[in-house]
């Protein structure tokens, strides 16, 4: 029977490699808190000052039939400390760089 060599990864590449993830597991992290932060201002202008674990599951880009421009839907979780409901629905944020929502609590 034949041996089989097999050539080791450099150390170099080992580490280039984990740095890579490292630096990409970051980035998503911080992009999400930046994303939930944003979101827990937006929430505050639209009559929800005081909410916690707000929580963004999706992000949408959708185009208004009407004037054929494109909008931003978000899908989000939060909870409302003054009424101390948990709510859930979406936000949207149009051309005309305001905001809209349709919010349930429960």
């Amino acid at each position: 029977m034949s041996k089989i060599e097999v050539r080791k990864i450099p150390k170099i590449q080992i580490v280039a490699i984990v740095v890579i993830i490292i630096v990409g597991f970051a980035y998503y992290i911080f992009s999400t808190q930046m994303r939930d932060d944003k979101l827990q201002e937006v929430l505050a202008t639209l009559g929800y000052q005081n909410t916690e674990d707000v929580v963004v599951f999706q992000t949408h880009k959708v185009e208004n039939e009407e004037v054929r421009r494109k909008e931003t839907l978000y899908t989000l979780k939060f909870k409302d400390l003054q009424t101390n409901k948990e709510c859930k629905g979406f936000v949207l944020y149009n051309y005309k760089h305001e905001y809209s929502k349709d919010i349930e609590c429960k």
